[in-house]
């Protein structure tokens, strides 16, 4: 079956198999619509995903993605039943990571020198922040100040004249402006402090390491122009990328992110990468020149109905994107057929990593990289292939038409999915501009569940909102679902405990019906959701509506609800967030409790579980028995109790809830959202007293106003030296009656005099009675 949509853009097949289908669909960038999915090889799904660049820490833009893509997997391997084939690479070899790598070496080098005196560092960072700032805000140091900025007086003299950084027309010149300019002037008043020390001769040797610390932004790139070159020791490369794979892995952890089945590095494929490349040459799609390799996109697009940009055709030929696509280190070389090609292989430059090739020493293109190895361990066609929006063009654009060159097919992937841009403060998350929140800070703040159940309340390919209305809005969800699964399943074990024969009564009746039908509607609708392009928020809102009915229908007290009806919720709700990444256990009601100890070296032993409950349980046992021999004291007695209940216990996972029918019941929870919660209640109440102290402060200030207002008399208003100047007659209350040409005043004025009298007099009575008390 064939599928297409309009003209300038590409036929695409729809996949056809004899297996028996799920009715998934799923939402295909390569049609900009939902299609039917359809697994070319029966109930096997082939994967690829784009992994990250390891230069830096990952942001909650990674988090998005990889979170976002981690849900979409885990409801069709664990709820729709694919067996799935998932495959991830890192890049490891990439210009950012070239010049991060030798940017951080040669800086760290220069620091270590001991050589350089005090005056030789401030002569560079002086040399190097005056290079950076005529550079990167050329046309205003011209345009502002009429001349290069050599001085610290000119400097002052451009701030001055782009209004501390705050101009619109300066702010909008460039994304990256108010990045430059923040990294100026922290190096600037760095400098200043250095020069002022150096001048008083008390420069020191941790003062100049302060120095090129917080001019690191402007001085990297200095040291790098003058001697990035020098670099060629290859592990400085490999041991920067090496560490925030690491780092990468860690943080995907924590956000409980599944590892790929199969995960490969650029580095270990530079074989492959040439053949492919080799290949790509001897189809007539690809030329050499000078040591470099160019794919043609003139040759490629429109021959053997091939077609280039499939996903994002308004993007062709797009200057800024392929600048960008074609990396840092690569100027544009015009030797080039057209701007639209790209480079496969790139010969590489002194201080830049190389591996031999037909063409000379060189290392890979960015894009080739994902179809060689995608490739290589998926084959000819892949089922689906997942990213970012923001590599669709051209690094997505670019791999598809390579690959489809390399194995002269048309559709190389069937499903191409990309999730939306995460925003912070109704900007891009973005690395390269520093508006970015490391995954690691997110969740010194939130908790792995909490922002895992934003992306679940979010449509997967929409853009996303990472802001403090947000997160709250996902928090009362999560907290609404903890506090379900806390107490059904305190509930289900009193149950199991306290069991006995039966009654000889009949407990299912409507309100259990009523529930059961409740249950079977949201099992629908979730299935429908999920099987709907993996429509989270629609299934998310079905789980939150069983859980309030359930909730409702536990109000009617434990002696009138049937437990085992509330059990059959209970696990298809845990099944469902499990399904979703939510908890740690698969068979577990609710969340789940980690096995894993503190060090995560392994599961946690019977003794540092119940040492701390048992050690809590001897104090209080200590001190009840002190309190029964000194006479019995009730009110401390109460107090204590209070104390194991609401501080000793709750630090351990474990709270007790006082119900209305005497009985507490015992429910387990997570000591560090308990922390959390608890930190987030008081953080509210201090913001509620700090906002009550304000509204008393303005209301006192503005009461000692209208006191010290009231000082003067009413009589006394109008005889001042102000108003002789304005009037020269006055009635027996003081009020003006003539002007000072001795006309007389008009009875609108003195309407309005004798109104602004009234008012004076209330405000001194106020006064005087405020000094009698």
């Amino acid at each position: 079956m064939m599928s297409s949509s309009s003209s300038n853009r590409p036929v695409w097949n729809q996949p056809e198999s004899t297996y028996p289908q799920t009715g998934l669909k799923v939402f295909n960038s390569l049609t900009k619509s939902k299609v039917p999915f359809v697994p070319r090889e029966g109930n096997n799904v082939s994967w690829y995903g784009c992994g990250p660049t390891v230069y830096d820490a990952a942001h909650m833009g990674h988090a998005c993605n990889y979170v976002t893509f981690d849900i979409i997997r885990r409801i069709m391997e664990d709820y729709i039943g694919y067996d799935m084939s998932v495959v991830m690479n890192i890049t490891d070899v990439d210009d950012k990571i070239i010049l991060r790598a030798r940017q951080k070496y040669l800086l760290k080098q220069y620091q270590d020198d001991a050589s350089l005196s005090p005056e030789q560092v401030v002569d560079d960072v002086t040399a190097a922040f005056n290079e950076f700032v005529n550079k990167h805000f050329k046309d205003f140091v011209e345009s502002r100040i009429g001349k290069k900025v050599a001085t610290s007086e000119d400097w002052k003299e451009f701030v001055a004249a782009v209004d501390q950084g705050k101009d619109a027309v300066f702010v909008a010149s460039d994304e990256k402006t108010p990045m430059r300019y923040c990294a100026a002037s922290t190096a600037f008043w760095a400098l200043s402090v250095a020069r002022l020390h150096l001048s008083e001769g008390k420069a020191r040797p941790d003062e100049m390491l302060m120095l090129t610390n917080s001019a690191e932004d402007i001085m990297s790139p200095w040291l790098d122009r003058q001697h990035g070159a020098e670099v060629t020791d290859q592990r400085i490369f490999r041991d920067l990328a090496a560490f925030w794979e690491k780092d990468f892995f860690e943080d995907m952890d924590a956000l409980n992110v599944r590892r790929p089945h199969v995960l490969t590095r650029v580095s270990e494929f530079m074989d492959e990468i040439v053949q492919f490349v080799q290949c790509i040459i001897d189809n007539g799609y690809a030329y050499e020149v000078d040591g470099s390799v160019y794919f043609d996109v003139g040759a490629f697009d429109g021959k053997n109905d091939h077609f280039y940009t499939k996903l994002e055709p308004n993007s062709k030929g797009n200057s800024r994107l392929l600048a960008d696509g074609e990396g840092s280190l690569t100027k544009e070389e015009l030797n080039k057929r057209s701007l639209s090609d790209f480079a496969l292989w790139k010969l590489s430059k002194p201080g830049e990593p190389r591996w031999s090739s037909p063409w000379g020493e060189g290392r890979p293109g960015w894009h080739i990289e994902c179809s060689v190895m995608a490739s290589e361990i998926l084959g000819a066609q892949i089922d689906v292939h997942v990213g970012g929006i923001d590599l669709a063009f051209p690094h997505h654009d670019n791999e598809l038409c390579q690959s489809e060159a390399h194995f002269e097919n048309h559709q190389w992937v069937n499903y191409f999915m990309h999730a939306g841009h995460l925003n912070i403060e109704g900007l891009k998350m973005s690395k390269s501009l520093k508006n970015f929140i490391t995954i690691k800070e997110a969740l010194k703040k939130y908790s792995a569940r909490q922002i895992r159940t934003l992306f679940l309340l979010s449509q997967w390919n929409k853009p996303l909102f990472f802001d403090a209305k947000s997160m709250e809005e996902a928090i009362v969800v999560e907290k609404s679902l903890s506090n379900f699964f806390a107490n059904t399943t305190a509930l289900l074990r009193e149950f199991r405990l306290r069991q006995s024969e039966s009654d000889a009564r009949r407990h299912t009746l409507a309100p259990e019906l009523d529930l059961l039908e409740a249950l079977k509607d949201a099992k629908s609708q979730v299935h429908s959701a999920l099987l709907d392009s993996f429509d989270t928020p629609t299934a998310m809102r079905a789980i939150q509506e069983i859980v309030s009915r359930t909730n409702t229908y536990l109000q009617r007290g434990r002696d009138n609800i049937d437990l085992q009806i509330v059990q059959t919720v209970v696990e298809y709700v845990s099944r469902i967030m499990h399904v979703f990444g939510m908890s740690n256990e698969s068979s577990a009601l609710g969340w789940g409790l980690s096995t894993a100890s503190s060090d995560g070296q392994g599961a946690a032993d019977c003794e540092s579980i119940l040492l701390p409950v048992a050690q809590v349980l001897s104090d209080f046992c200590d001190v009840v028995h002190e309190l029964a021999l000194s006479g019995g004291n009730k009110q401390a007695l109460l107090k204590l109790c209070d104390k194991i209940r609401d501080s000793d216990l709750p630090e351990l996972g474990i709270i007790i809830d006082d119900h209305g029918d005497g009985r507490a019941l015992v429910k387990i929870a997570d000591p560090e959202e308990i922390r959390r919660d608890r930190e987030r209640q008081e953080a509210e109440i201090a913001q509620q007293l700090l906002t009550k102290q304000c509204e008393a402060q303005k209301a006192e200030e503005k009461r000692q106003g209208r006191l010290a207002k009231g000082k003067q008399s009413p009589e006394e208003m109008f005889c001042t030296p102000e108003m002789l100047e304005l009037y020269s007659a006055w009635d027996e209350r003081g009020i003006p009656t003539k002007d000072k040409a001795g006309e007389e005043l008009t009875k609108n004025k003195v309407k309005k005099l004798t109104k602004d009298y009234d008012a004076q007099k209330k405000l001194h009575d106020k006064y005087l009675e405020s000094l009698n008390t």
